[in-house]
């Protein structure tokens, strides 16, 4: 992770590194996924202050996301196995309580 991001954009490092290096994604493209972050924490902090990002923000988001295999039709699919949907782990709203 390079030094010069911010605290918003390494929590978001944080958050996706694992997806990104599941898609095949390595340390000579830490600039592109740094770019990717410090948009993402941008936007974040724009919608959390009630206000809606430019388009061009967003654009470039979602380009630098399908780039790393984290959105567009590459991050909707899998790689390996697929998981048996009628198990207890395959459901990602499982461990949330009962309403």
């Amino acid at each position: 992770m390079p030094d010069y991001l911010t605290a918003g954009a390494q929590d978001v490092w944080f958050e996706e590194i694992e997806f990104v290096v599941a898609n095949g994604i390595n340390a000579s493209h830490s600039t592109i996924f740094a770019t990717y972050c410090s948009i993402e924490a941008q936007c974040r902090t724009i919608f959390a202050s009630g206000e809606v990002p430019r388009a061009a923000f967003l654009s470039e988001k979602r380009k630098l996301a399908e780039l790393l295999g984290i959105g567009g039709l590459s991050g909707r699919t899998t790689n390996g196995t697929n998981a048996n949907p009628l198990e207890a782990a395959a459901n990602p709203y499982g461990s949330l309580p009962d309403a």
